[in-house]
C-alpha cells in the first residue's frame, strides 16, 4: 500500500504492519513543523564525543551519565564513527568483552551527516531513508551538533509524546 504523507517530498512510502505508527508520526511532523525551520535551530550543540581509542564500556558510561542514545566518535573535531544504543544489543549478543573493546573496532564507520542549514524536514527525510535515529551535524568538516528523532518530536511541541 502506498501512502502520500507529505507536502515537501515524503511520498509513496510503502507501509507494513510496524510502519503505520511511523507514518502517523511523519504526518504529524510534516503538518506541524515550521516550513523554514532549520537543523541549526534545534540541534544539540553540546555533543558528547569519544576518541577511537575509548573503550565500549567508557562509551556506555558516557551515554548513561548524559542520558543519550549515541556518542559520536571523533578524530579532532571530525566525526569518524558513531556508537548507538542499538549497537550495544549487537555487542552483548556477540559476547563482546566490553572492557577491552575499542570504539574504533565496533563503531559504525559509515557516519551519515548533514549540514546545519538544511531544513528539519530534509533531516527527517535523511533519517528515514537511512533508518537512523541520530544525525551528526557537520559544518566545514567539523562536528557542530547532533539531531535526534527525539529532537524532531520536541520541535513539534509534542514533547509529551514519546516514540522511543
Amino acid at each position: 500500500m502506498h501512502v502520500n504523507v507529505s507536502k515537501d517530498g515524503i511520498t509513496n512510502w510503502v507501509s507494513d504492519k510496524w510502519a503505520s505508527g511511523i507514518r502517523l508520526l511523519l504526518q504529524v511532523l510534516v503538518s506541524t513543523l515550521q516550513p523554514l525551520q532549520r537543523v541549526n535551530d534545534i540541534m544539540v550543540r553540546r555533543v558528547i564525543t569519544a576518541k577511537p581509542t575509548s573503550t565500549i564500556t567508557e562509551i556506555a558510561r558516557l551515554m548513561r551519565k548524559n542520558r543519550i542514545g549515541s556518542v559520536i566518535v571523533v578524530n579532532g573535531r571530525k566525526p569518524v564513527g558513531i556508537v548507538t544504543e542499538s549497537d550495544f544489543i549487537k555487542l552483548v549478543a556477540r559476547g563482546t568483552d566490553m572492557k577491552n573493546a575499542l570504539a574504533k573496532h565496533y563503531m559504525n564507520k559509515n557516519v551519515v551527516t548533514c549540514e546545519p542549514s538544511i531544513s528539519v524536514i530534509d533531516a527527517l527525510m535523511i533519517m528515514r531513508a537511512e533508518k537512523i535515529r541520530h544525525l551528526p551535524v557537520v559544518s566545514s568538516g567539523k562536528l557542530a551538533g547532533v539531531i535526534s528523532l527525539r529532537d524532531l518530536i520536541a520541535a513539534t511541541q509534542f514533547s509529551s509524546f514519546y516514540l522511543i
